[in-house]
């Protein structure tokens, strides 16, 4: 069974909350189930580069 554990970042957070509270009709589960299978019928995934400064490296290689 594939795990059905999701992260979110805190704006991710509260637009899934705002939207819920804007529509009532839908709860979490309704809206995951179906952009999974949205996804798995037309899986297109559109990247944005991220810029990581050499600090930050430095700090996550320490960390390590």
């Amino acid at each position: 069974m594939p795990s059905r554990a999701v992260r979110f970042s805190e704006q991710e957070n509260e637009a899934i909350k705002n939207f819920l509270e804007k529509n009532p009709y839908f709860d979490f589960s309704t809206i995951a189930r179906m952009a999974i299978l949205k996804f798995i019928e037309n899986p297109q995934i559109e990247f944005t580069p991220s810029i990581i400064s050499k600090e930050s490296k430095t700090q996550k290689q320490e960390v390590q």
